[in-house]
């Protein structure tokens, strides 16, 4: 457990300082882009991935926009220091798995961050608190034009960027809002929502991104393609629609706040938070279920013993590697669930 220190510093883009972030806990931009002397990283040799290892981190190592990051090789730290950094929105579920002569390197605050020989050579990353596409798309665009001078970036006339994966294509760009949509869940709404997504050339995935599960009424909600339009229109396409999702989940949150169903509401919020400021064991899943109420609760501007930024801790802090990283040991499913319930009871009194 190497990263142990990291626990010490909170995430920028967790401080619940953007624009709505009552209802959006973060906006990432991500960018994949190849190296045209090099196979994509899944046809590439083991000696071909160590050598791009190293002339990205040097690249990194002098670029002013990160310079003054951690840049870590993946098959140095264990299976928990790898799991912590996924659960951080660091590396993906591939390169918690797949770590050999993979990298990643990590701004400050963690805003920045940049993944090494995952599905591309290299995914540059920006995450912001709450709705803040457009600055955080102005900080990967500068990391991006600055290695741009010190690497050669696979590049085709008509298509854009070349990409392992054809979806990824043109542009190279994924642009994302962590939306928390809990009424319109409750409402039976959120099905109709998300097919409506794809007729905008948008797709939702769960918490930690493609192929993993929502949890705690989260969704991932991102552009499906990245090409046929420039980067500001896929960008403020995404802003458009969830400005969208964010006035309906209002509307449907005060609904359930004044109209027939406010007992079964309030109860199922202060349920909730009795849960947590009394359980003795508790998985992180039904922490986060339990977490989304009272975060409708906050949003609704109900009395609670924690603020949004308190909420967005311990959530990140109830993961499961950083349960282990808080123990700094390895620990059963059951004996994460004793400590996460005991975090919970003493972070929440009032």
């Amino acid at each position: 457990m190497q990263l142990h220190n990291m626990l010490k510093f909170k995430m920028g883009w967790a401080s619940a300082t953007g624009p709505e972030v009552g209802t959006v806990l973060s906006s990432r931009i991500r960018l994949a882009r190849n190296l045209s002397d090099y196979p994509f990283p899944n046809h590439a040799e083991p000696k071909e991935l160590k050598e791009l290892m190293e002339v990205s981190f040097e690249a990194l190592r002098k670029s002013k926009h990160i310079s003054r990051g951690a840049h870590l090789k993946l098959e140095d730290l264990d299976h928990t220091d790898r799991r912590f950094l996924m659960e951080r929105h660091l590396i993906s579920h591939q390169l918690m798995t797949e770590n050999k002569s993979r990298g990643v390197t990590i701004g400050e605050k963690e805003i920045l961050s940049v993944m090494i020989n995952e599905e591309d050579h290299l995914r540059l990353q920006g995450i912001s608190p709450g709705l803040s596409l457009k600055e955080t798309w102005e900080r990967v665009e500068a990391l991006e034009d600055d290695l741009g001078k010190k690497l050669r970036y696979a590049f085709d006339p008509k298509l854009g960027y070349l990409t392992a994966c054809p979806t990824n294509v043109g542009t190279g760009l994924r642009a994302s809002c962590l939306v928390h949509l809990p009424a319109l869940t409750l409402t039976g709404q959120i099905n109709r929502v998300l097919e409506g997504l794809s007729r905008l050339s948008l797709v939702a995935r769960g918490l930690y991104g493609e192929g993993t599960q929502v949890m705690g009424d989260f969704f991932q909600i991102s552009n499906a393609t990245s090409l046929g339009h420039k980067e500001q229109e896929f960008i403020d396409n995404l802003e458009k629609v969830v400005q969208t999702l964010i006035q309906r989940e209002k509307e449907t949150q005060k609904n359930l706040a004044e109209g027939p169903q406010r007992i079964k509401t309030e109860d199922m919020v202060y349920r909730s938070l009795g849960i947590l400021t009394h359980a003795r064991s508790i998985s992180f899943e039904e922490a986060m279920q339990h977490f989304s109420y009272i975060r409708m609760g906050l949003s609704l501007g109900w009395e609670m013993p924690a603020t949004l930024e308190d909420l967005n801790e311990l959530q990140i802090l109830a993961q499961p590697a950083h349960i282990q990283m808080v123990a700094q040991k390895e620990l059963q499913p059951s004996e994460r669930d004793l400590l996460r319930a005991t975090l919970f009871r003493r972070r929440l009194k009032k």
